[in-house]
């Protein structure tokens, strides 16, 4: 009993001397190649530092300075500082295992394959000061805290290798190629779920906050809530590679679910559109579904002003819903071209319906490429249906077309109409009315028009037109059946005194009159096109003229200008009346037209030295049958301008000098009077 008492105290007395003499040697220069030692009976890593800082009092912690961990002489962390708080189990179990583990200002520009290496369990890993560049992600300044970090299994990121609390701060961090400043994460991860409870940071210098949730093993990502405020954009080639970078699509990730996104107080300045002070709110929006794919998305937008296309919108206000194929107008309004507009209804890939649509107060400058512009717009739509328009007070001028026009005090008042069918215009179904207040088209001016129409299965009517000039009338009715492919029509239209300015103002006539007409007209034909047009042209036209006379312009220069190969309204001067009239007389004017060939009986204007002769007939469809001869004299000149078979010949004879002038010209159809 005795010896074995020996045995027991001689063996606690090696014990204690090999205990001391370790913790002594740790507290020496000898302490990196004893804990070298240690980990190579435990792991395969080795531990190189400029010093290691031990105390008794602490027995499990041991702090690396200016330190390396290698594995088989390859270099895995290089860092200022790492502590250690090694588990008591690992002396047990021989696995390496840590309470907690934090690596000062980690610098790397490629993380380890610590996948590659022996399993590794931390409790809590902090990595302070960290600055990681690789290809995939950028960290500057770092701070990334991780609960129950363990060795990344294959394919596995060591960033997404724990199951725990998560969270990060950093200066800057770039990922994917998106770059933030004054990053902060608070996360919770399991196994392959993350709970992003709160992200905020600065984006472009807009402050940015969010919550999502992160499914790995569906790549799935589900943003809760997204707040972006204080944007402000004004490069273009920034926007376009944004726009190129989001439509493409993300790595890793199959489906992006925003259940709500908030812009707030924030600016876009591009050349083509921009907005100020914009508030946009967006839910349920999936990603990478376009607009028509959505399941049920909805827009709230309001700015202070905001610019499309040279269009600029005051106080623009947008409620807008997205089905699948469809986009719903819960309302839409702006201030817009001095005054105000309002619109609700929806509209697929094909057809736009119009449920409300409210405009007042509006004027509208038509450019000179607005027809251009207006085909782009409408051209997607096959078919326009407007339940309720009302237009109110508004104005349209234009002084770029070849027609200048000005309208004002327009009113409109439209109900349930169907304004486009099968891709063609017209008023296919409903009842429209509208009310002019002022008018003037190329300086002819016009009070308090009227005009009505119906139609009803594709059978329009105008019901009644009435324009009033200053000191006489047109009244008009007409129809047509859209519904026929041939688009027959008629039209009848009585003219009490009205200007005989119409003729060259709006006709085009290169025979500047003034004075008054009467006229009554009923005209039939086929509408499908031109060409059906022109062959099928029928009807009278019978004119009756008062107080004709020829204005600033005298009979030399009109023979003049008539001798041109190509001569029209459009060089006559602008204004007139303001020289002397060379008072006309004329008898009655009857025009006939069957199937596009229009007779012209003889007919003469004369005046003081000055005589006009015309006849013939006119085909519209076919040039080469047109026999017509128009003659002028005056003073000791005549002019005789003969069209025949596709080509027009003019002849000027003075008995001043008894010389002949002959001038053939080619007909081109696209000046010639009609």
């Amino acid at each position: 009993m005795r010896l074995f008492s020996k045995v027991v105290l001689i063996f606690m007395l090696i014990v204690v001397v090999s205990l001391t003499t370790i913790i002594g040697l740790l507290h020496t220069r000898y302490n990196q190649p004893l804990l070298n030692f240690v980990l190579a009976q435990i792991s395969p890593y080795q531990v190189f530092a400029k010093k290691i800082d031990y105390d008794i009092r602490t027995p499990y912690q041991v702090t690396f300075e200016h330190a390396e961990i290698t594995q088989h002489q390859q270099v895995l962390i290089n860092a200022d500082s790492i502590q250690l708080w090694l588990s008591k189990s690992s002396l047990t179990d021989h696995k390496l295992m840590f309470d907690g583990v934090q690596i000062n200002n980690l610098t790397t520009a490629n993380m380890p394959q610590l996948n590659q290496a022996e399993p590794i369990t931390i409790k809590r890993l902090i990595l302070n000061n960290t600055n990681i560049d690789t290809p995939q992600l950028t960290i500057k300044q770092g701070l990334i805290e991780m609960d129950n970090w363990q060795t990344p299994v294959l394919n596995t990121p060591w960033w997404q290798s724990f199951n725990g609390n998560f969270k990060m701060r950093a200066t800057s961090i770039k990922w994917h190629q998106i770059t933030l400043q004054q990053l902060l994460i608070n996360a919770d991860k399991h196994d392959h779920q993350w709970q992003f409870n709160g992200i905020s940071g600065l984006w472009h210098q807009a402050t940015v906050t969010a919550q999502a949730q992160l499914d790995n093993h569906n790549h799935r990502l589900t943003v809760d809530q997204l707040t972006i405020s204080r944007f402000h954009l004004q490069d273009q080639q920034l926007f376009d590679a944004w726009q190129q970078q989001f439509t493409q699509p993300i790595i890793a990730l199959k489906t992006i679910t925003f259940n709500r996104i908030d812009v707030v107080n924030s600016s876009i300045e591009l050349p083509q559109w921009g907005a100020d002070d914009i508030n946009l709110s967006l839910e349920n929006w999936q990603w990478p579904l376009t607009y028509w794919q959505q399941k049920d998305s909805r827009l709230s937008f309001s700015a202070s002003h905001a610019q499309w296309q040279q269009l600029n919108f005051e106080q623009p206000l947008a409620e807008l819903q997205f089905m699948p194929q469809q986009i719903i107008s819960h309302g839409m309004s702006a201030h817009i071209m001095q005054g105000f507009v309002r619109v609700d209804g929806w509209m697929d890939p094909h057809q736009l319906f119009i449920n409300d649509l409210k405009a007042s107060g509006i004027k509208w400058f038509v450019g000179k490429n607005w027809h251009q512009k207006w085909q782009q717009w409408q051209q997607p739509y096959t078919g326009v249906i407007a339940k309720k328009i009302n237009i109110n007070n508004s104005q349209i001028t234009s002084s770029a077309t070849t027609i200048p026009f000005q309208l004002a005090g327009i009113d409109v008042d439209a109900q349930d109409t169907v304004l486009k069918q099968n891709n063609q215009w017209g008023l296919w179904q409903g009842q429209v009315e509208a009310n002019l207040g002022f008018g003037s088209i190329n300086q002819i001016v016009m009070n308090q028009a009227i005009a009505t129409m119906h139609s009803n299965a594709g059978q329009w009517q105008l019901d009644k037109l009435v324009l009033p000039f200053k000191h006489g009338m047109l009244k008009a009715r007409a129809r047509m059946s859209l519904e026929n492919p041939l688009r027959p029509w008629q039209l009848t239209i009585m003219g009490d005194t009205m200007p005989a300015q119409i003729l060259y103002r709006w006709l085009a006539l290169p025979l500047p009159l003034t004075g008054a007409m009467d006229t009554q007209i009923k005209l039939n034909g086929h509408a499908n096109n031109w060409a059906d047009f022109n062959t099928h042209l029928t009807g009278s036209a019978n004119i009756a003229f008062r107080q004709l006379a020829l204005t600033n312009i005298t009979p030399q220069q009109l023979l003049n200008q008539w001798q041109q190969p190509h001569f029209s309204a459009i060089n006559l001067p602008a204004t007139l009346e303001t020289a002397a009239s060379l008072p006309l007389s004329t008898t009655p004017l009857t025009l006939t037209a069957q199937d596009g060939i229009i007779q012209l009986p003889l007919s003469s204007i004369t005046g003081d030295d000055f005589g006009l002769n015309i006849d013939g007939q006119w085909n519209l469809a076919n040039s080469n049958q047109q026999q017509c001869k128009l003659t002028l004299t005056t003073d000791c000149k005549s002019l005789i301008r003969n069209w025949s078979q596709g080509v027009s010949t003019t002849t000027v004879n003075s008995s001043c000098t008894g010389n002949t002038k002959y001038v053939p010209v080619k007909v081109d159809k696209t000046v010639l009077p009609h």
